[in-house]
């Protein structure tokens, strides 16, 4: 319960900074505005330096604003479901089994997925992503490529690069569906720096019914040195070894103020589309 609590704090910040006015982009330094410059010159004849933070620690004079980037779409309550690489359950949810005897387990199954992601004129990203799921143990590795439009009003494109992976234990294991919790790695590559830590997952697939759908649901949380929650929520529809995704994707970015001393963050939302291989 902790667990989600912690998560529920999170999503309700990321909701509340999203109205407040933005300077720089996650992990960018903010540009010096020459009118606050001279207002901070007419106020203080004496000249103070503004120096960087170093990764992983934080000025205890950093300013308390926060600069936040919003796609324009809020967080709804589906978002609190997340997407995973789908799977083949359904085959073997639907091979008939004699009566009284035990459905079979879901043997080793490989994932292999590309998903494209839509976060309105903010930009758009790219994802990869693979995993190997056995009855109890497996792995999973992503790679989520993100092209945003430049926050200064120019034509150039920042560009952030997530990295990640998980060693993945499935407590339900089935031929209906999985449910799996993870712990690994994961970085985030921004314009003027490069984040690691300590991730954390969970997610679930499961059968609807006899049909040949799925409902696929992911969470990540990064605690530090930066501040990660991604969310993704669909329908997977099977068709043989052949996969067709769709549903909606959060991200909320936020580097902790461990750049310049001020705090930016990014807050992303919208619909994505996969394609995906399972066998």
């Amino acid at each position: 319960m902790g667990f989600w609590k912690t998560l529920c704090a999170a999503l309700a910040v990321a909701v509340l900074l999203g109205s407040a006015p933005a300077e720089a982009r996650f992990g960018k330094r903010s540009k010096p505005n020459t009118s606050d410059s001279k207002d901070s010159d007419d106020k203080d004849d004496g000249r103070k330096e503004h120096r960087a933070t170093p990764v992983g620690r934080r000025a205890s004079d950093a300013p308390v604003r926060s600069s936040v980037r919003s796609s324009g779409i809020g967080v709804g309550w589906f978002d609190v479901l997340f997407i995973s690489g789908p799977s083949s359950y359904h085959r073997r949810a639907r091979a008939e089994v004699p009566r009284g005897a035990r459905a079979p387990r879901p043997a080793p199954l490989v994932h292999l997925n590309v998903q494209g992601d839509s976060f309105g004129d903010t930009g758009g990203a790219l994802d990869l992503f693979m995993a190997l799921d056995g009855q109890r143990w497996g792995m999973d590795a992503r790679v989520s490529g993100i092209a945003l439009n430049a926050d200064d009003g120019s034509d150039d494109t920042d560009r952030l690069t997530l990295l990640d992976a998980h060693l993945t234990l499935s407590p339900w294991s089935t031929e209906r569906g999985r449910f799996r919790l993870e712990a690994g790695i994961a970085s985030a590559h921004a314009p003027d720096a490069i984040f690691v830590g300590p991730s954390l997952a969970a997610s679930l697939e499961a059968c609807i019914g006899p049909s040949p759908f799925d409902v696929e649901a992911r969470i990540q949380v990064v605690p530090f040195p930066h501040r990660q929650v991604d969310m993704q929520a669909g329908l997977a529809l099977h068709l043989g070894a052949l996969n067709l995704r769709g549903g909606w994707r959060t991200l909320y970015l936020n580097d902790g103020g461990h750049l310049d001393g001020v705090v930016h963050a990014d807050l992303f939302s919208g619909p994505y589309l996969g394609l995906g291989l399972s066998f």
